[in-house]
């Protein structure tokens, strides 16, 4: 139960207005108690204070132009009381009342004139020893509604909009050596009265040493509050009047405390007004119309993240007080109190205790706290929240609002922008390739290290340079790049982008590919067929085309002549010739991861593979890509397997009783052997050579001296670096024709038809 102290002031002194009797009785009353205490007034008490009763005047002093009651509510009859009451008016009915709350530490005052309560009441709350809080209400004294007009907090004398409270209970606490169960912070209440010699004096006192700092702190005090009230209102007039009350009633509770040693009882004549004394029993602060106002949390406005690597970063929820009409409480400032704590590891640890006001322009208040200068840092799977409610109402409870505490773990890089752009080589693409980094929220990550890698489609291409490359995220969890293409590009080459972890390696599957589009022209590459041989360009026909995408075979040892298009046109070198290249088939192996292989039994197979060429117009290397397939039908034809050239021709000069003997072995060698001379056998090995896609097989000269030949399609050229035997019109170099015979190479360029049947009869494979 709380303890009330009342006390009450005057503001003007006026004539008292007794008839002669009254003045009369007044004296005798004086000059009886001036016998027991000098230099007091008259003194009475009621004839019924009973416990439990309650509003009974306990004494009664009167002075030469006012008086001074105490009441009580006594709760036995030993006890004088638990409601302690005093009224001091320097003229019956005007009063300054005074009601004291020892157990919350809370003094309510208001005033009377001439019989009339002014609409005002003003609460003062002791939060430490130099810390309190002045709250101005207006008061509907029939209905007991009080509406909160301004506020102010004190500390050490000056109003202040903001006070850490983390040290509150400690305080408590600590004050509790300086006062019993009851009273205030750093002073000591007295022990109860007696009812027979009662030590009012002492009582006094102790009021006067409570309400004093009060006294003097409310200079600035209520000149804060005076300041924020409209002009020349009823509530400012009331507010200057009890202002003044205030004063005078200091002053006289001076006195009181000097002179009020001890005294004696008197009967309290029941016609006295003060037996009836009418006081205020609101509902205190509970009676404040908190369906009248709210808070609201504007989120948008708030950062309610905490992210351990944001130094700069502050904690802020921003507030705002609203009417029952949800608009902004402006004019009227109050208090809010906040609370941040954090639930970590089983603990809640109160990292921050404040009370802020909100503003008078826009009924904003706004909480900012920097969470890295909190001893206890907070974990991610912690739980971090602010509470906040309206200050120094009893019966208000804390909402609370999520902090939420940023996971720093990268989970997720995603591309924004700059993927799938066309460009041409060596050209830079004109946005930058972009990432977000964020972790299984969805969250973005800042100060999270990348690393961009150009990847190579294939092996041996020249890769193009990134520039102007962030290896951080930025505030938003972005990074981004420039890439600038390169040469030779057989496809889209593809930047890789992974994320580094704090111990500077990529955090595995956290990653990322950018590709793009290849700007290409839009080469064939025409394959040619020699009419004679390479001497003569002007005497070809065209075989087939190859353009990108397609499928295209060709055998082992092929020699291509090709022509260029461009869009279907020929193109033509700067002195007007058509422009074409030679390629060989042991040129393309030669750029694969076949280039070393000594025996291969099986085609080889090259997807997406790009034949290059260096562009007549520009004289940059391009390059079509196709899917390359080359046959090794040669030398499935001859491996593990026996040529045999039988002897014949010319009577003459024919090799009627020869047989050589090639065979081919499986290992890479060949053993070449002779019928004829079976002492000069020969064991070397086997390669193949360069040959036109066709060749020329030559007959014997006509009656001009003219050699006729045919152009035939071949599959290769298998030779040996060792010659045979020495036998004439034979060569260690066979060619493979796409119809499946074989001859020797004897002209090195085709098949000389007229020698052959001059020595031999037959080629055989076995």
């Amino acid at each position: 139960m709380g303890y009330f102290l009342a006390i009450s002031c005057a503001k003007k002194e006026r004539e008292i207005d007794e008839d002669n009797t009254g003045q009369l009785e007044k004296k005798e009353r004086a000059a009886y108690n001036s016998k027991q205490m000098p230099g007091i007034g008259n003194v009475y008490v009621s004839g019924s204070a009973g416990a439990g009763s309650k509003q009974e005047l306990y004494a009664k002093a009167d002075y030469q132009n006012g008086y001074l009651a105490y009441y009580i509510s006594p709760e036995s009859a030993s006890d004088l009381g638990s409601d302690h009451r005093i009224v001091f008016s320097a003229n019956k009915g005007d009063q300054c009342i005074v009601e004291m709350d020892e157990e919350h530490q809370i003094l309510r005052m208001y005033t009377e004139r001439e019989g009339k309560r002014l609409p005002i009441i003003l609460k003062i709350s002791q939060h430490s020893l130099k810390e309190f809080e002045f709250q101005l209400y207006r008061v509907d004294w029939d209905k007991k509604v009080e509406e909160l007009v301004n506020s102010v907090y004190l500390r050490n004398g000056k109003p202040v909009g903001t006070y850490k409270m983390a040290a509150r209970a400690a305080n408590r606490a600590t004050d509790t050596t300086a006062k019993d169960t009851l009273g205030f912070p750093g002073i000591k209440r007295p022990a109860k009265q007696s009812s027979v010699t009662a030590t009012t004096g002492v009582v006094l006192q102790y009021v006067n040493t409570v309400l004093g700092p009060l006294v003097d702190l409310s200079n600035e005090g209520m000149g804060t509050l005076s300041s924020k009230l409209e002009q020349s209102s009823v509530t400012a007039d009331a507010f200057s009047a009890l202002w003044y009350d205030m004063g005078t009633m200091s002053t006289m509770l001076a006195k009181a405390g000097l002179l009020f040693g001890s005294f004696h009882t008197d009967p309290l004549d029941k016609t006295d007004p003060l037996s009836t004394f009418n006081w205020y029993f609101g509902q205190g602060q509970a009676a404040v119309n908190l369906k009248n106002i709210q808070l609201i949390p504007l989120l948008k406005n708030s950062t309610l993240v905490y992210d351990e690597t944001d130094l700069a970063g502050r904690l802020k929820l921003v507030m705002q007080v609203e009417d029952k009409n949800k608009k902004a409480l402006i004019g009227n400032p109050v208090f809010v109190d906040f609370r941040v704590e954090l639930e970590q590891e089983g603990k809640v640890h109160v990292l921050s205790e404040q009370t802020l006001s909100s503003d008078k322009e826009k009924g904003i208040v706004e909480l900012v706290y920097n969470l890295h200068q909190a001893m206890v840092k907070p974990k991610l799977g912690s739980k971090l929240n602010v509470f906040y409610r309206f200050s120094a109402h009893e019966g208000t409870v804390f909402a609370k609002q999520e902090v939420a505490i940023a996971d720093r773990e990268p989970a997720r890089i995603t591309i924004v922008s700059g993927a799938g752009q066309e460009v041409d080589w060596e050209e830079k693409l004109k946005a930058p390739l972009v990432v977000k980094v964020t972790n299984k929220a969805g969250q973005p990550l800042k100060n999270i290290g990348v690393s961009w890698t150009v990847q190579s489609v294939s092996w041996g291409i020249i890769v193009g340079t990134l520039s102007e490359t962030q290896l951080q995220t930025d505030d938003q969890g972005l990074a981004k790049t420039y890439y600038t293409v390169g040469k030779q590009q057989e496809k889209p080459e593809t930047v890789k982008v992974q994320v580094i972890g704090s111990n500077g390696q990529p955090v595995p599957k956290v990653e990322t590919i950018f590709s793009y589009k290849q700007k290409r022209r839009n080469f064939t590459l025409v394959q040619m067929k020699h009419e004679t041989d390479n001497s003569d360009m002007t005497k070809v026909s065209v075989m087939r085309e190859w353009k990108n995408g397609d499928a295209v075979t060709i055998m082992e040892n092929e020699l291509i002549t090709f022509n260029i298009k461009e869009d279907g046109k020929l193109l033509n070198y700067s002195d007007g010739s058509i422009a074409h290249f030679i390629q060989s088939t042991k040129g393309l192996i030669a750029t694969s991861r076949y280039a070393n292989r000594t025996f291969q039994s099986n085609d080889i197979v090259l997807k997406n593979w790009a034949v290059k060429f260096s562009d007549p117009v520009t004289g940059r290397m391009d390059s079509i890509v196709i899917d390359l397939t080359i046959s090794n039908q040669l030398y499935r034809t001859f491996v593990g397997k026996t040529l045999q050239i039988e002897g014949g021709g010319d009577p003459i000069n024919g090799n009627s009783d020869e047989v050589l003997t090639f065979t081919y072995r499986s290992d890479g060698k060949v053993d070449m052997k002779s019928v004829k001379y079976p002492k000069n056998g020969v064991i070397t090995t086997f390669e193949t050579a360069h040959i036109n896609s066709y060749t020329p097989v030559y007959g014997c000269p006509d009656k001009n001296s003219v050699i006729p030949y045919t152009m035939k399609r071949v599959i290769g050229v298998i030779t040996s670096p060792a010659q045979p035997p020495m036998v004439y019109g034979m060569s260690a170099t066979f060619i493979l024709f796409a119809d499946g015979t074989i001859r020797p190479n004897t002209m090195m360029t085709g098949f000389d038809a007229c020698t052959f049947n001059q020595f031999w009869s037959s080629i055989k494979l076995q």
